[in-house]
């Protein structure tokens, strides 16, 4: 089950040069079993207790919850419960961007510009190790976000590597992956195409046998 809280409140109390203050009526899914933190840290922040509302927010965040990246994101941004790090703030952006959290892509702007792009490839290095390492331990869902990683994360789209993990998420009954799958499959190159469903195979034996997938070695 699906709840929801008003979160527009954060934002305009936290950064409101990002130009989110016409988004009053914008509701934030939060899952469940987090709702009540989430609700915790969301209160911390209406109350400038900005240490505490980080402290929540950085424990959702690493357990992979794509709002509490998003407001992770914010906090570091602007140097509030943590200190300022546009390097982080990157991180978190772009895991949230790649959970699916569209609204995270108006913030990566303003980030990104603040970021030297000598960074940038560290950084998403590690959002590919995060992600990557989510899949390891079972969730399915990952698999998608690595697809939008590849697509939308690194420099230039991988349509390869996207349309890999789409197919694994695909296999284990995801729709929206068997949508984005087949939206990209004529960017891919046909030429490599019988090789790439041969490893999504094997990745796909050994993610529903409990099993790890390896990295690519770009």
């Amino acid at each position: 089950m699906v709840k929801y809280i008003l979160f527009s409140l954060l934002l305009i109390l936290i950064i409101p040069s990002f130009g989110f203050s016409d988004e009053n009526e914008e509701l934030t899914k939060v899952e469940n079993q987090t709702l009540e933190e989430f609700t915790k840290a969301v209160n911390a922040v209406k109350e400038k207790n900005y240490e505490f509302a980080a402290d929540i927010f950085e424990k959702l965040a690493e357990e992979g919850d794509i709002d509490a990246q998003f407001n992770y994101a914010i906090l570091t941004r602007n140097g509030l419960g943590r200190a300022q790090n546009y390097s982080q703030a990157l991180y978190w952006s772009w895991l949230s961007f790649a959970g699916g959290l569209e609204k995270a892509d108006k913030v990566l702007e303003k980030i990104l510009e603040l970021v030297p792009e000598t960074a940038h490839q560290e950084i998403r290095e590690k959002v590919s190790v995060f992600i990557l390492n989510k899949i390891n331990i079972g969730n399915r869902k990952a698999l998608l976000h690595y697809g939008k990683f590849y697509l939308d994360i690194l420099p230039e789209e991988d349509y390869n590597k996207a349309y890999l993990f789409y197919s694994i998420a695909s296999a284990f009954g995801d729709l929206e992956a068997k949508e984005k799958r087949d939206s990209i499959l004529e960017n891919v190159d046909n030429e490599k195409i019988v090789e790439i469903q041969q490893e999504a195979s094997i990745m796909f034996e050994k993610l529903r046998k409990g099993e790890k997938i390896e990295p690519f070695k770009d």
